[in-house]
């Protein structure tokens, strides 16, 4: 009526849940078991801020400089 090894298709069905949520989907992967080590994870892209700035900065006074020397015609 049980199975003699004790791994009834629900236990079986939770371990191999429990071992995909924790990331080790490959063959003989235990319950519980992390994987540990590696590589760190990327880091996130940031954005050109302080480059965007300059660059307006510049071309405002470029745009200003044209505007006063057109005026001054």
């Amino acid at each position: 009526m049980s199975d003699p090894t004790g791994d009834d298709p629900e236990r079986q069905l939770s371990s191999a849940l429990r071992a995909q949520a924790a990331g080790n989907t490959g063959p003989g992967a235990e319950a519980g078991a992390t994987s540990s080590g590696g590589a760190p994870p990327p880091r996130p892209a940031r954005l050109p801020v302080l480059r965007l700035l300059l660059s307006a900065l510049v071309l405002g006074l470029v745009a200003g400089a044209l505007a006063g020397i057109v005026s001054l015609l």
